[in-house]
């Protein structure tokens, strides 16, 4: 699925999971508590919403890690993008059962 959606947060807040272990590629600057970093709606976090397959800071999405999301982080999908995750989830169930047929 190509990731849609992605919302800002200070470190600080994503460093309050109790399992939090940050990702750093060599010659990365370490990252201070203020620094803003991007939780994607796949639950992964980057450094860069416009480069997301570089500056990977935290994958371990785990049931535990998305109900920190939902409920402390208050993450979700707008409501105004929901119909296109939805458009998008019909549109694989149709491509799905024409390539069966």
């Amino acid at each position: 699925m190509i990731r849609k959606y992605c919302k800002a947060y200070h470190l600080k807040d994503l460093r309050q999971y109790t399992d939090w272990a940050e990702k750093k590629e060599e010659n990365e600057p370490d990252l201070t508590d203020e620094d803003v970093v991007y939780l994607w709606d796949d639950f992964t976090v980057v450094r860069s919403p416009i480069i997301p397959n570089k500056g990977l800071i935290f994958d371990n999405v785990t049931p535990e890690w998305q109900d920190f999301c939902h409920g402390t982080l208050k993450f979700e999908i707008p409501e105004d993008l929901r119909y296109a995750y939805e458009q998008n989830s019909e549109e694989q169930v149709v491509e799905a059962s024409e390539a069966t047929v």
